[in-house]
Parts: structure tokens; C-alpha cells; sequence
């Protein structure tokens, strides 16, 4: 007897909406604190949908350098993104999630 399990991560997919209405929060709350630093949140959103749809690539059996991409695309934003504050990293990890997550939610209403 077989089961089909999902993937460990496309399994995330389901946690989507979750996670957007969380790291919302976190932006929300970091723009009430902080000054807010729109080109770093615009870059992160934009970063975390693509390391999104670059991973869901690799998770649907493209190939393993889909993942090595998908895993670099953090670090390259860490590199490229000018981090002057704390504000701005608080924007930086927020805004990927965010941009990870709606990703994950796009996929999941696409595949319905």
C-alpha cells in the first residue's frame, strides 16, 4: 500500500496565509517604531517571491540547482540590500516572509 505525503515543502503551502498575516504584523508594527524604508521592503517582497517560486520549482522535481538558487537568493539579498538600520533588516526579513508567503498562497490557489 502506498500513501502520497506531500513534499516537506510544498507542505508549507497550507501555512501561507498564516504567515503573510504574521510578518504583516511585524512590518506594521516595525513602520509604527521605525521610519518606514519602502525600497528595502519593496526589494525583500520581491526577493522572497522569487526564492519562492524558484523553490517550488525544485520542490515540483525540476532539479537540484533550483534549490541552490532558491537558498542563494537570501544571502544575495543580505549582500545587495544596504542594511543601515534596524529598521531596515526588521524590513528586510518581514518583507521576504511576506513576499515567501504569498507566493506559497499564489501556488496554492493555482493548483486548486
Amino acid at each position: 500500500m502506498t500513501t502520497q505525503q506531500p513534499h516537506v515543502g510544498l507542505s508549507l503551502v497550507n501555512k501561507a496565509p498564516l504567515g503573510l498575516i504574521v510578518t504583516a504584523v511585524i512590518a506594521i508594527i516595525a513602520t509604527v517604531m521605525f521610519e518606514l524604508d519602502i525600497i528595502t521592503l519593496a526589494y525583500s517582497i520581491a526577493g522572497g517571491l522569487i526564492c519562492a517560486m524558484i523553490l517550488i520549482a525544485y520542490w515540483l522535481g525540476k532539479g537540484g540547482l533550483f534549490f541552490i538558487a532558491g537558498v542563494s537568493i537570501p544571502l544575495l539579498m543580505v549582500i545587495v540590500i544596504p542594511l543601515t538600520t534596524m529598521a531596515a533588516l526588521l524590513y528586510l526579513i518581514s518583507g521576504f516572509f511576506f513576499g515567501f508567503c504569498l507566493a506559497l498562497l499564489g501556488y496554492k490557489i493555482f493548483t486548486k
